[in-house]
């Protein structure tokens, strides 16, 4: 209004005309045919120079007599003093319907200092008619008289107002209406900063965030369609009575300072102006804006719903139940609208994720993919509802039910939407081979679907608070203060989500393992948030708290690479050395033969004298993935040795005690063997001479320390049909 552009752009989603932006600014005519003319076309086109349109001071130079000044630098001379003129009346303070529109005086004094009331002669602010022009122009001698004129009216000292908390663009009347009309008059209009001017006390705040910008387009176009605003006329003091710009019988326009609140002391336009709007805009619809916008380009701002009502009918645009015709009919159109967003965004959701999962040679489970993948279509059809509402004008009290609805509604498709793809990355962890490394996953999926859900409902609840003016920050703080009570109480339920973590991230076993968990020995079976299941040996189910897994010590039987057996083969005393030699190194070679022996390290030797047996160790790993393949594997070895002990001839002993009942007898000495007599000092000797002969014959002389013992991993023997070392078979 008052800084006229060349054409206002469209608001909203209003259409758009091109060619309009490429337009060029109409000239607006300098009106000086009195003194109330003169006077506004001076303050409009400075007002003009200081905002966005610098060549209008030279309009304003236009209303000065400049006929002593000096022809060098006239130009740049005319134009600081305008500036100053202009200051020293925005200083005085003006009002235009207080400036004679007609007048018969060839001169007119706009003020004169108090201290000269009477000298005709003195410093004055003086319009006078210039005869051939006929114009009315600021006379040489008020720009004479600027100098004295500042010092005469130069204001005290004012408080420094950067301390006050009043922002400056409301700090007055006259700010809050600049700061109004130049976020109107940007191009795009700069509708957040149009509504801050608005005072929106006793309006909902969910309809105030569509009806504002509503309510700001309108205030506007009324503004245009009554008259020019000066913003020299109005007061620019932070305090005083409510500002009236323009009155009727249909509503008023006034700005008002903020007593109390969040905006105290801020200049606002007033709700009952806000209230007056609606007629107001009705009663001016088919009125066309003043003279002075036309000439300037200026045309009308219309939001996208101001121009959809404007294109309906007298029969469309009637009242029924609260509502105009044509938003029956939209409203309506945006339920058909949304079912048909709803199934398009559907199929397009789904057609990409089974494509991806196809790429990725991995199926997809049909039910899972159609409950989750629906919800994409609800999601987008809720956001749909909620932008599209606010484009069709209507009532505040129906879009402070109808916002906070849907945004309830998007909430629940999200979190639901969420929810359901969980299931959809859990089925594509199960199936991927590439991703599923280990039988582990078998209890990560599981928990990790938990985890996924969790910090899905978490994401979307801070996401909605911020978005309904909470912030996150606020949101934590008040759990943090309100739930340490509550963690307290809860401690074992936060252990237990700590124990969880531990599993998931240590993995100390998997789905199917054979662990010992304290005194619970049995096959994990299940993982949850909470518990972990073991299924017992003797079939039974015990539930553990996923606490202790972080205090008690885990014995995973399952995550063995090898499998030990250890066991004592006890032969009959009557075996001769011979054939216990020949029966160890056969047991060696079954080990290096069967497929599931550990070939690198083993042991079978004599390893002591029993009661009732000569005990040979048996000391072997199975290489098996689970008991039942090691149990199998152990039976084949144990059958293998009985018959190799059967083929050597060599006997088991039984845990037998025998009692001898012999007669006492002459005994007959072997002939190889040395005498010793009873009661000969040199048995000793008799028994290290036996000793040396006896590994000699063994071992051969001279004895010396064998080195530590080699394991053979190969098979020394050869199978009936391999070739032997000359290449021959057997």
């Amino acid at each position: 209004n008052a800084t006229p552009q060349p054409k206002a752009e469209p608001v909203g989603d209003a259409p758009t005309d091109d060619e309009s932006a490429d337009a060029k600014p109409k000239s607006i005519p300098v009106d000086r045919s009195s003194p109330r003319a003169t006077m506004r076309a001076f303050s409009l086109a400075v007002q003009d120079a200081d905002g966005d349109k610098p060549e209008r001071i030279d309009d304003a130079v236009k209303c000065l007599d400049t006929s002593r000044l000096p022809d060098e630098a006239r130009n740049e001379t005319a134009r600081a003093l305008a500036r100053r003129l202009h200051s020293l009346i925005d200083r005085i303070g003006i009002k235009l319907d207080d400036i004679p529109a007609e007048t018969p005086d060839t001169e007119y004094v706009f003020y004169r200092p108090d201290a000269q009331p009477t000298a005709a002669t003195g410093p004055a602010v003086m319009l006078e008619l210039d005869f051939e022009t006929q114009q009315w122009l600021f006379t040489a001698d008020t720009l004479d008289a600027i100098p004295a004129l500042e010092q005469l009216t130069e204001k005290k000292t004012a408080p420094d107002a950067t301390d006050s908390k009043v922002p400056a663009a409301s700090r007055t009347p006259r700010a809050t209406m600049g700061t109004f009309l130049d976020a109107m008059n940007a191009e795009p209009p700069d509708l957040a900063a149009a509504v801050a001017c608005l005072d929106n006390t006793g309006k909902d705040a969910e309809a105030w965030s569509v009806r504002g910008k509503e309510l700001a387009v309108k205030l506007k176009n009324v503004m245009d369609k009554v008259k020019l605003v000066v913003l020299q006329e109005i007061p620019d003091a932070p305090d005083g009575e409510p500002y009236i710009w323009h009155t009727s019988d249909t509503g008023n326009i006034v700005v008002a300072r903020i007593a109390e609140g969040e905006f105290e002391g801020q200049w606002r336009f007033t709700p009952k102006t806000l209230d007056a709007l609606e007629p107001l805009y009705l009663a001016l619809e088919n009125e066309a804006i003043i003279d002075e916008l036309q000439e300037a380009g200026i045309e009308e701002q219309l939001t996208f719903g101001m121009q959809l009502q404007r294109w309906m009918p007298d029969w469309a645009r009637g009242e029924y139940f609260h509502l105009q015709g044509w938003q029956w009919v939209a409203l309506a159109a945006l339920v058909v609208i949304g079912w048909f967003i709803k199934i398009i965004v559907t199929a397009i959701v789904t057609a990409l994720v089974k494509s991806w999962f196809r790429r990725q040679h991995v199926q997809l489970d049909a039910t899972t993919s159609r409950r989750a993948l629906r919800w994409s279509g609800a999601v987008a059809r809720a956001v749909f509802w909620f932008y599209a509402i606010r484009y069709f004008e209507l009532p505040a009290g129906l879009l402070a039910f109808l916002m906070p609805a849907l945004r309830l509604v998007i909430v629940v498709s999200l979190v639901w939407f969420g929810y359901r793809l969980v299931d959809v990355i859990g089925s594509y962890i199960a199936s991927n081979k590439e991703v599923r490394l280990t039988h582990f996953d078998d209890l990560l999926i599981p928990l990790l679907r938990t985890v996924l859900r969790a910090l899905v409902a978490v994401v979307v609840i801070l996401f909605v608070c911020e978005w309904m003016g909470y912030t996150p920050t606020t949101v934590l703080g008040a759990l943090g203060i309100g739930g340490f009570a509550l963690a307290f109480a809860a401690q074992d339920t936060l252990g237990n989500f700590f124990g969880s973590l531990t599993v998931l991230f240590d993995r100390p076993f998997g789905i199917g393992d054979w662990v010992v968990i304290g005194d619970v020995e049995g096959t994990v079976e299940r993982v949850g948030f909470r518990s972990t299941r073991v299924r017992t040996f003797y079939n039974s189910v015990i539930t553990i708290p996923n606490s202790k897994m972080a205090t008690t010590h885990v014995d995973n039987y399952g995550a063995r690479r090898y499998r030990r057996t250890k066991a004592m083969l006890s032969l009959t005393y009557s075996t001769p050395p011979e054939k216990i030699d020949a029966f160890c190194e056969g047991v060696r070679e079954l080990i290096r033969l069967h497929p599931y022996t550990r070939k690198d390290y083993y042991h079978v030797y004599f390893n002591k004298f029993s009661g009732s047996s000569l005990d040979v160790l048996l000391y072997v790993f199975f290489e098996a993935p689970d008991w039942s393949t090691e149990l199998r594997e152990r039976h084949h070895l144990y059958v293998d040795i009985l018959r190799l002990a059967d083929r050597l001839g060599v006997d088991f002993a039984f845990p037998t005690q025998t009692i001898w009942l012999e007669q006492p007898q002459e005994r007959a000495e072997r002939p190889d063997r040395p005498t010793i007599e009873p009661g000969s000092r040199d048995s000793e000797s008799v028994g290290l001479a036996e000793a040396a002969r006896l590994y000699g014959d063994v071992y051969g002389p001279p004895p010396t320390a064998r080195g530590p013992v080699v394991i053979k991993r190969e098979p020394l023997s050869k199978l009936p049909g391999q070739d032997g070392p000359d290449g021959d078979g057997e």
